[in-house]
């Protein structure tokens, strides 16, 4: 049986991961500041709550402890948006953590997983696709702040042999990310139309991104996982095609069978116009391919939401009753 360490297991994109992992028989703990948000991770699953930002050398003695084949980071404490209101705060919280963590990974040889940004490394391109070997010229602390981590990565690769991927996601959505936030606009589009709450169009809306499902991305990150890496140890991975904001808005739309009040705002310097990824050497040495479509992955993240706002719901009534 393989043992994962899951840093960030309890956020979006971590929940899913370590429910995966579990399913698939592995032995699991979560290493996270908060408990889950919106549900409960599978019995066997181990909980450690703990502060990335106070690790020392405590992650030295959680990998001693737990004992993982592999350590897969997702903590990230920062947006695009958020990154430029603090860069050296952003440098502190998430890469002076990251490099504790590699270190550690080093020194009791474990293979490290970090998931990057695929939107954000990269900055702005005139590529309809944009593959791994394009020029990385981030245009905000929080795509500085990956790229960082990334070139410490292949750092200790070189001077100390770590075992390490990276995977470079470009927008993913799903069930369990938080509608009621800023990012994720798959989520919070469905989210606020069916509110009849505006949503905030930075720009003309014909920004183009290839959104894709979160189980989708939980399958790149696994296979990274599981093989054996040689050469190649970058991978992006995003949807099958690419759509701009305004058609977003028509199929969420189409699905929640409300209309959407658009506020749009002046487009902000950070927002690249364009993020389309090729996922070429991912599908060539790792067999990955994307599972769900855009419309089921949009229905099946609206069906969440629709449970999940329900709940709330019936939670408000019976605190106004009493019960």
């Amino acid at each position: 049986m393989s043992k994962a360490l899951v840093i960030g297991g309890n956020g979006f994109i971590g929940s899913h991961l370590v429910d995966t992992l579990a399913n698939l028989g592995w032995e699991v703990t979560v290493f996270d500041l908060n408990n889950r948000q919106y549900d409960t991770a599978p019995r066997r699953v181990n909980f450690i709550q703990g502060d990335t930002n106070n690790l020392n050398s405590g992650m030295e003695n959680i990998i001693e402890e737990t004992a993982p084949d592999v350590i897969f980071h997702l903590a990230w404490n920062s947006i695009n948006e958020t990154s430029l209101q603090n860069p050296t705060m952003d440098l502190v919280t998430n890469v002076t953590p990251a490099i504790s963590i590699i270190h550690a990974c080093t020194k009791f040889s474990r293979k490290l997983i970090f998931l990057s940004s695929g939107g954000a490394v990269y900055g702005l391109s005139n590529q309809k696709r944009i593959p791994e070997t394009h020029p990385l010229n981030p245009i905000s602390p929080y795509g500085i702040g990956k790229l960082a981590v990334e070139k410490y990565l292949e750092m200790y690769h070189y001077l100390h042999g770590l075992n390490y991927a990276v995977v470079r996601p470009s927008v993913p959505y799903g069930p369990r990310q938080d509608y009621l936030k800023r990012q994720g606009a798959v989520a919070v589009f469905l989210y606020r139309v069916s509110q009849g709450l505006p949503l905030t169009i930075w720009g003309d809306g014909n920004n183009i991104r290839d959104f894709f499902y979160v189980t989708d991305l939980i399958d790149a990150i696994i296979k990274c996982a599981d093989h054996d890496l040689q050469k190649n140890r970058i991978f992006n991975v995003g949807g099958s095609e690419g759509i701009t904001l305004n058609q977003l808005i028509a199929e969420v739309e189409t699905i929640t069978g409300m209309k959407a009040i658009i506020d749009l705002q002046p487009a902000r310097q950070f927002d690249p116009p364009q993020i389309m990824l090729d996922t070429t050497l991912l599908r060539s040495e790792l067999g990955w391919a994307p599972q769900i479509s855009l419309t089921e992955g949009m229905r099946k993240t609206w069906n969440w939401i629709s449970k999940i706002s329900a709940k709330s719901i019936e939670r408000s009534d019976k605190k106004t009753q009493g019960v």
